[in-house]
C-alpha cells in the first residue's frame, strides 16, 4: 500500500538537490489542529546552506523533543535568518559534521516558526543532537538562551501549536508515557529501554543542560499540558489574525517585522498562527485526540547513529548549537 511514509522513505534516498522542499501551504491540515504558519527552509537558507549528505525518514515517531539554541536573546526579527545560517554552518562544520541543521523546526522570540532540517514540513525527517540521538523523536527548538529567562509568550504559544499539530500528524495522543529502545546517546546507551513523556526535553535524553534551567520545567508544566488542551479542544478552531507579513520579498534575507512585543500571553494572541490559542497550562483531562496505533514498547538493539559521545566525553555545559559570542 502506498502511504505518505513510504513516499517520504523513497524521497530520502534521492540526492538532496532533487528532493523538493514543500512550502507550508502545500501541506494539508492534519486532523483537528490546523498546521501553524511555518516559514519554509528556503526563507532562510541560501545555496551555501545546501544539505551536505543523506537525510533519513524517522519512520517511528513516538515523542517530541524540545531544545534551545543557546544563542543570544538580543536578535531582532531581521537577524533570525542570519542566525539560522550561522547555526547551519556550525552543525555542518568540523565540530558536528551533520548533513543539515539538527532540528526539524525553530521557533523564534516573535512567535515565528521556521522549518529547519530539509523536508520537515512534509513529514518526519530524522534529526541529530549533541550527545547522540536516541531516535524516535522530532526536534523542536527555541531560538535563544533559556538558562536564566523564559521564552516569550509568543514563542511559547507558537511552540504549543507546533507540538499539537505534530502530535496529530504523527498520530501521538500526548496522553501517557511511551517506551522505546535507545539507538544510543550520552545518557541512554544503545539497546537500553527508555520511558518518556510524549513531549520531553533534550536533557531527558542526553547529558546536557539543554533546553536551559528556566525553560526545562516549562516543558512538563506548560508545553505538554497546553498541547494536550489543544488536542482536547473543540474541532472548530477560532479564527485568529494572520501573522505579520515579511518586511520584504520572501527569501533568505527577509524577516518578519513585528510591532512592539506584547506584554502578556493575552496580548500575544495576534502573534499566533491560525488556530493557536493562549492556554492556561492546566493539565487537560481525558485526551479526545486519536490514539497512537503503533506499539509503544520497542524490543531488540537498534543501530545507533549520529554523534556517539559518551557521558564522560560530553561537556554538560556544552551548547547544542554554537558557542556563545559567535555571530
Amino acid at each position: 500500500m502506498l502511504t505518505r511514509r513510504s513516499l517520504l522513505a523513497g524521497a530520502a534516498l534521492l540526492p538532496a538537490a532533487t528532493w523538493a522542499v514543500p512550502t507550508a501551504s502545500a501541506v494539508p491540515v492534519a486532523g483537528r489542529v490546523g498546521q501553524p504558519e511555518i516559514r519554509p527552509r528556503t526563507d532562510w537558507a541560501t545555496a551555501k546552506q545546501a544539505v551536505r549528505g543523506a537525510l533519513a525518514v524517522e519512520e517511528d515517531v513516538r515523542f517530541l523533543l524540545v531544545h534551545h539554541t543557546l544563542t543570544p536573546n538580543e536578535d531582532g526579527p531581521e537577524r533570525i535568518g542570519q542566525r539560522l545560517r550561522s547555526i547551519h554552518s556550525f552543525h555542518t562544520g568540523e565540530q558536528r559534521g551533520w548533513p543539515d541543521v539538527a532540528y526539524n523546526f525553530f521557533v523564534d522570540a516573535y512567535g515565528v516558526i521556521w522549518e529547519g532540517r530539509q523536508g520537515s514540513i512534509a513529514g518526519p525527517v530524522r534529526g541529530d543532537a549533541t550527545g547522540g540521538s536516541q531516535g524516535y523523536a522530532l526536534l523542536c527548538c527555541f531560538v535563544g538562551d533559556f538558562t536564566a529567562r523564559e521564552p516569550t509568550p509568543e514563542a511559547m504559544a507558537s511552540m504549543t501549536h507546533l507540538l499539537a499539530w505534530l502530535a496529530v500528524r504523527e498520530d501521538l495522543d500526548l496522553g501517557g508515557r511511551v517506551e522505546f529502545v535507545s539507538r544510543g546517546s550520552s545518557k541512554w546507551r544503545q539497546g537500553v529501554a527508555v520511558s518518556t513523556e510524549q513531549v520531553a526535553a533534550h536533557r531527558d535524553m542526553s547529558v546536557t543542560q539543554c533546553p536551559g534551567d528556566a525553560l526545562y520545567p516549562l516543558v512538563a508544566s506548560r508545553l505538554l499540558p497546553d498541547a494536550q488542551a489543544m488536542l482536547a479542544g473543540p474541532s472548530a478552531e477560532p479564527a485568529t489574525p494572520d501573522p505579520p507579513p515579511p518586511s520584504a520579498a520572501s527569501g533568505p534575507d527577509s524577516a518578519v517585522t513585528p510591532a512592539s512585543p506584547p506584554e502578556s500571553a493575552a496580548d500575544a494572541a495576534p502573534w499566533m498562527a491560525a488556530g493557536a490559542v493562549a492556554l492556561t497550562g492546566a493539565v487537560a483531562g481525558v485526551i479526545l485526540g486519536r490514539r497512537g496505533a503503533r506499539a509503544r514498547a520497542g524490543s531488540g538493539a537498534e543501530q545507533a547513529h549520529g554523534d556517539r559521545e559518551t557521558a564522560d566525553q560530553q561537556d554538560p555545559e556544552e551548547s547544542d548549537e554554537e558557542p556563545r559570542g559567535r555571530p
